[in-house]
């Protein structure tokens, strides 16, 4: 039976907000917790932004917005299953596109990949060229290997500041690899390297599919040094680096 391995899909969170709040009064509104509570968070204070928001809560627990502030202040505060909560009752709002993305966000996170899929999905559909929800829906479905992964991550070549991106052909070679076609996920991962020569995980997927999809140990070999060589100082990267030097071993 022939042995397989995982291969690395790179994460990365970008998630910007913005709310336009104007209230102001003697006795605190909802949305002036709101805008003390951003305050804080601009300045990472999110022990602070958490009480703000919290705040903004109880006074309009309905309130799409508080409940979106107080779910991102409760996960900087490493609270994420109140943060999941708060981003549910956000998420009744089908209307409004932070509330979709935080909840699918946050499911996400939690790698509930199946949950999360309905929200990101609602949330492009109200803003179709968002960069940061198509990488996430298209993360989920590659996880759960459905048919469409393919063409989401098609989608994210079209916009501008992914046109050249080696994280796209990476993962687009995995969904090669996942379909069981390995050799059209070589010129992908070899694309991905080509934009990004320096990036030890697309070496080493690169060398993971040479050695344990196409069975061509020598190219595999190459591979799995060049990755060692760049991530020789990375401690990060420790686990990894031992577990290569393994692997080349049993190729001696």
């Amino acid at each position: 039976m022939k042995s397989t391995k995982k291969f690395y899909i790179f994460c990365f969170a970008a998630v910007c907000t913005a709310f336009l709040l104007t209230a102001c009064g003697p006795e605190p509104t909802a949305d002036e917790w709101m805008r003390k509570s951003l305050a804080s968070a601009k300045e990472a204070k999110w022990r602070r932004a958490l009480d703000y928001a919290e705040n903004a809560v109880e006074k309009a627990p309905g309130d799409t917005l508080a409940n979106v502030l107080y779910a991102i202040t409760l996960e900087n505060n490493d609270r994420t299953d109140e943060a999941l909560n708060a981003a549910v009752r956000a998420g009744a709002d089908s209307s409004s596109f932070i509330a979709q993305y935080t909840l699918g966000r946050l499911y996400f996170r939690q790698q509930k990949y199946d949950s999360c899929v309905k929200p990101l999905t609602r949330a492009l559909e109200l803003r179709p060229d968002d960069a940061n929800t198509l990488i996430l829906l298209a993360r989920a479905k590659l996880r759960l290997n459905t048919e469409d992964a393919q063409n989401l991550n098609m989608r994210l070549l079209d916009l501008p500041q992914f046109k050249d991106s080696p994280f796209v052909y990476n993962e687009l070679g995995v969904i090669q690899v996942l379909k069981g076609k390995p050799k059209k996920a070589t010129p992908l991962f070899l694309k991905a390297l080509s934009l990004d020569a320096d990036n030890p995980y697309l070496h080493m997927n690169t060398a993971i599919l040479y050695d344990y999809y196409l069975g061509n140990q020598m190219m595999a070999n190459r591979y799995y040094n060049t990755f060692l060589r760049l991530s020789a100082n990375r401690r990060e990267l420790l686990d990894e680096y031992k577990e290569v030097q393994t692997r080349l071993e049993i190729f001696r």
